[in-house]
């Protein structure tokens, strides 16, 4: 049995660590530019992640739950783990990538020389930490940590890379939010994205603090009546509480019942 465990282990490494025309069975997010797909509008050159892998793999029923649960380790820190969602880029080059293949959306240049994106934490939970697999230099245990994916992308030759996501314990609320920015100021940043471990987020708390409040009004706020809310934005960002496709007067109502409630930890 733990011959097969170790041989799965080691085809599962082998397969995320291709180029990008092999389909990693874990979950990462894409990033890109041009959202909507059409040239000639106003987010042409602005950041974004597709979200659409996200809970993939999170051992749920597909977006039956907005968190992935961190499982038990072998470490005496950190001793709870989980090895995605990782980091991808939107490519024009091949075709045969299921995930990454959209020439819409891929950014044009060449990483490093014409623009530099960096994932920036812009807030994380007390007692976690996402640590890059391959270049552990790139640890993100603070709000202002972040790493260079043009960089990385230029060193493995493709945009595909993985982080493990660590924490203190297995059944706090944690969280992490990034935003994506262009070192060179090619392209506009990326709105804030969150991840969200071991518990599921009150409905309501967008920002993922562990109350729903104003900043999760202004949050909503940002995207009312907005429409194509899917998975490729995380319903947007979790607003669109029953994934109906729209952030509307529902999605307020279950704001409206949480309102200043503390989820219990």
């Amino acid at each position: 049995m733990r011959l097969v465990i170790v041989v799965g282990a080691i085809l599962t490494f082998l397969s995320c660590s291709m180029p990008a025309q092999a389909q990693c069975p874990l979950d990462h997010f894409i990033i890109g530019c041009n959202h909507d797909g059409i040239e000639g509008t106003e987010d042409d050159w602005k950041l974004f992640v597709d979200s659409s892998q996200k809970y993939r793999n999170s051992g749920q029923v597909e977006y039956a739950e907005w968190f992935y649960p961190l499982r038990e380790s072998i470490f005496s820190t950190y001793g709870y783990r989980i090895g995605e969602p990782g980091f991808d880029a939107f490519q024009r080059t091949n075709a045969n990538a299921p995930h990454t293949y959209d020439p819409n959306r891929a950014l044009a240049g060449e990483g490093d020389l014409d623009y530099r994106v960096i994932v920036e934490c812009v807030d994380l939970s007390d007692g976690l930490r996402a640590v890059h697999r391959e270049y552990p230099q790139f640890t993100i245990a603070g709000a202002g940590d972040g790493f260079d994916h043009s960089s990385i992308h230029a060193l493995r030759g493709d945009g595909h890379i993985h982080l493990s996501y660590q924490a203190v314990d297995g059944e706090s609320l944690h969280w992490i939010t990034y935003r994506l920015h262009d070192e060179l100021g090619l392209y506009e940043p990326s709105e804030p994205f969150t991840i969200v471990f071991n518990v599921e987020p009150l409905a309501g708390d967008l920002v993922v603090d562990g109350v729903v409040d104003l900043a999760d009004l202004a949050a909503l706020s940002q995207y009312w009546l907005r429409p194509d809310s899917s998975r490729h934005n995380d319903y947007w960002e979790r607003a669109d509480t029953n994934r109906d496709g729209v952030v509307d007067l529902v999605d307020f109502a279950h704001l409206a019942r949480n309102w200043r409630v503390v989820a219990t930890p």
